[in-house]
């Protein structure tokens, strides 16, 4: 059974006196008084319970403490194990938490409710915090800063030799586990994966494209008859699913799903590998996989500079910083095409267009700025206007300057983001989960960011 909050508060030690306790209690009132958060961990359940009601059996973690879990888990940079050992050994994580003295949460328990909760459900509750925020006097939305960054994903550096040889290895590792199930007389493969790491070995220790190009041929004929193997065994476990053993049928299960999961990966690896290497074709980013356990992963060009392989993100940002909207967008579009999704985006949240709107330089043009014009923003800016008039711009030429310095502060906003909030690299697998990490740092940085505030403004009254 699961409740919304746990009513009933336990018996509470002595207070204890530093910033970081302070900084707790003020974001557990905020979780208290924001409005619309009621509705927000009743979305939570839903996702917890796979959208069933639960009102019988044991009490699980409740909805709110599974909201706190996750500010904890993004504030302090932690992980699921080191999450579980404060909850059970940090007093003000009980505190926090609301757990009796000598309790804690498992690290299966954290994961797994954590993990349940959508992107979506965490981009509502940092609405209702903005909102909070607004009715509170902290920021009313007026002014908006937006920019672009990107967040790895979390993979080596992808080259061709390392995805086929990840490929001959995940392949056959499913195998051998299939083969210990049902037997060497049933599934027979040829484990190739020392043959592959001895080829990985010998391209990553010889100079030169022609000595590495026999080794290569070998690498990428190894892997195709690997994935020629796990196609042959995929119908086998099919037969083997099923067995009248439910436990040998959920193992086998597993692997098949396992299995067809990674085959078709391990065959477009192949063929990228192959039109690279044999037929010298330069292979499109939209058509590369570079990595067989992320194959979400975009191949994003910063210019001249450098390449990130994750996604590229699209926040905005107001005076105090918090964060209005976060996007997480699909392959590397230009900035140019992001103004008009963002402006939408800011009018649901606010109820009307922001009074001045400041963006880098690559959103600059003179079509987005007739949309945010005919939006209802006033001033607007980019920090390179390029050929446009600063009056089809801005009331005053004068303000210019100070916009332009407006914008530069989301960088701060970015950086603290990428240092604190895990924006730097995600390790959270799949698009979904990916998306949803994302959200729930933004989640937490409102949250610490309207708790300072609020501290700051009890302390100068």
């Amino acid at each position: 059974m699961r409740l919304l909050k746990k009513l009933q508060l336990f018996l509470r030690p002595a207070k204890i006196f530093h910033d970081r306790i302070s900084e707790l209690e003020e974001i557990d009132k905020v979780l208290q008084v924001a409005p619309g958060l009621d509705a927000v961990l009743e979305l939570v359940l839903k996702d917890v319970n796979g959208g069933k009601e639960s009102k019988t059996g044991r009490d699980g973690v409740t909805a709110e403490q599974i909201v706190k879990l996750g500010l904890l888990r993004k504030r302090h940079d932690m992980t699921y194990r080191e999450l579980a050992v404060a909850s059970g050994d940090s007093q003000s994580m009980r505190l926090f938490l609301n757990l009796p003295e000598g309790s804690g949460l498992s690290k299966s328990a954290i994961h797994g409710n954590l993990k349940a909760v959508k992107d979506t459900t965490w981009e509502k509750a940092s609405e209702c915090l903005v909102l909070h925020a607004k009715s509170e006097g902290f920021d009313g939305g007026e002014a908006v800063r937006g920019d672009t960054t990107t967040v790895e994903t979390n993979i080596h550096y992808p080259t061709d030799a390392s995805l086929l040889c990840d490929s001959v290895r995940v392949l056959c590792r499913i195998m051998d586990a299939a083969q210990t199930i049902l037997g060497k007389e049933k599934v027979i493969f040829i484990d190739h994966r020392r043959r592959a790491k001895a080829k990985l070995f010998l391209i990553n220790n010889t100079r030169g494209e022609g000595k590495q190009h026999p080794f290569y041929l070998e690498l990428i004929r190894v892997t195709r008859e690997t994935v020629t193997q796990a196609e042959a065994v995929i119908p086998i476990l099919e037969e083997g699913y099923r067995s009248n053993d439910i436990f040998v049928a959920a193992k086998i299960s597993k692997l098949l799903n396992q299995l067809k999961g990674f085959f078709p990966l391990a065959k477009q690896v192949v063929s990228q590998a192959y039109r690279r290497i044999v037929g010298k074709e330069k292979v499109p980013a939209s058509e590369k996989i570079v990595s067989i356990f992320e194959e979400h992963t975009d191949i994003i060009a910063k210019g001249a500079r450098d390449v990130v392989f994750g996604h590229k993100v699209m926040l905005t940002t107001g005076v105090s910083g918090l964060v209005f909207t976060l996007s997480v967008l699909d392959g590397n579009p230009g900035d140019s095409t992001l103004v008009s999704e963002t402006l939408v985006d800011l009018q649901s949240l606010h109820g009307k267009a922001p009074v001045v709107v400041a963006f880098d330089g690559c959103f600059g043009s003179t079509a987005n700025r007739d949309l945010a014009k005919a939006a209802g923003v006033e001033d607007l800016t980019f920090s390179k206007n390029g050929s446009m008039d600063l009056s089809t711009l801005l009331s005053s030429p004068k303000i210019h300057g100070a916009l332009r310095n407006f914008r530069a502060g989301i960088e701060g906003c970015i950086s603290f983001l990428k240092r604190v909030f895990g924006f730097a690299r995600v390790l959270d697998r799949s698009k979904e989960t990916f998306s949803a990490a994302l959200h729930m740092g933004a989640f937490a940085y409102n949250l610490t960011l309207i708790a300072r505030m609020s501290l700051a403004a009890k302390t100068t009254a």
